[in-house]
């Protein structure tokens, strides 16, 4: 069985570790703290971990295989399994394939802090380092827990109820990207909340004709600190207000009647990515009253 292949086909959650508005090692302590305190709610000593180690590397290439494991581990490792894959991320590729190696453990075996630094350390050349990718299956919880690098990680199960109770304990921590899809999976916060096709054409013209107004080339680096803005009944205000507070956007009220309150949520991030913002925005709007567009400092 491929642990890794059928558990991240299934429902999962992807947290945001490192903040953009963090730098240094700022960026590090809180992309640690956090992989550290979702690996915890996940982790308890006594359940049953499969260790999970794979690299990928040309098939004319024998040396590429070679990991060193038992850093990983507090004690002498049990049996290790090897087998060679199909390239993970294209099974057609012949040129390719991905080396894997597993070990069961109990979770108390594993030198978390090490490992999680190993991981984070991927993309910064800095020693430790994974040496790879690495994917802890807990076989006692039926949950598959990546960090793929410092910015995130994905948790998976075969179980949308497994996954409940990390989605309410982290939810603001969610990648904003995924939240939609990952509330629709999990039927919570979005979910059935639909954008129709003349809808999303009609967003996406506006944001061209916005972006192409303010003179902003979307394929450049351009952070921007984007606000929406949002009318909605004071009937659902307090609801709404609670629901925006647990993304990564920053919610105020900026004006109030008798029957409506006026809203802004705001967000620094590259004006590329404005399509999904406008669409996770646009749906937090018809859930609970009109989304009435954004602009830039």
């Amino acid at each position: 069985m491929d642990i890794v292949k059928e558990m991240t086909h299934g429902p999962y959650i992807r947290y945001e570790l490192g903040l953009q508005n963090l730098v240094g090692e700022a960026y590090r302590c809180e992309s640690l703290r956090r992989a550290r305190t979702i690996y915890r709610s996940i982790f308890e000593p006594e359940d049953n971990v499969i260790f999970i180690h794979r690299t990928s590397y040309y098939r004319c290439d024998r040396q590429a295989g070679k990991v060193r494991l038992k850093r990983f581990f507090r004690a002498r490792l049990p049996q290790v399994r090897s087998r060679i894959l199909p390239y993970e991320f294209d099974e057609l590729d012949e040129d390719l394939c991905t080396r894997e190696w597993s070990v069961e453990v109990k979770a108390k075996e594993i030198r978390v802090p090490y490992l999680l630094e190993a991981i984070e350390n991927t993309d910064f050349m800095r020693k430790p380092a994974s040496g790879g990718r690495i994917y802890l299956y807990n076989q006692t919880k039926d949950i598959l827990f990546h960090m793929y690098d410092d910015r995130g990680c994905d948790v998976f199960s075969s179980d949308k109820n497994s996954l409940l109770p990390l989605y309410h304990l982290h939810r603001k921590w969610i990648l904003d990207y995924n939240r939609y899809e990952i509330d629709g999976f999990l039927g919570k916060g979005l979910a059935g909340i639909i954008e129709t096709g003349e809808e999303q054409k009609n967003r996406r013209k506006y944001n061209d004709r916005k972006a192409a107004d303010l003179g902003i080339n979307l394929r450049r680096a351009n952070i921007c600190h984007i606000t929406h803005y949002f009318k909605i009944p004071s009937i659902h205000a307090d609801k709404f207000e609670e629901e925006i507070s647990l993304t990564s956007f920053t919610v105020q009220r900026i004006l109030s009647t008798d029957d409506q309150v006026t809203f802004t949520a705001a967000k620094t991030e590259a004006l590329a990515l404005i399509d999904y913002q406008t669409h996770l925005m646009s749906m937090y709007g018809k859930k609970y009253g009109s989304y009435n567009g954004w602009s830039i400092l």
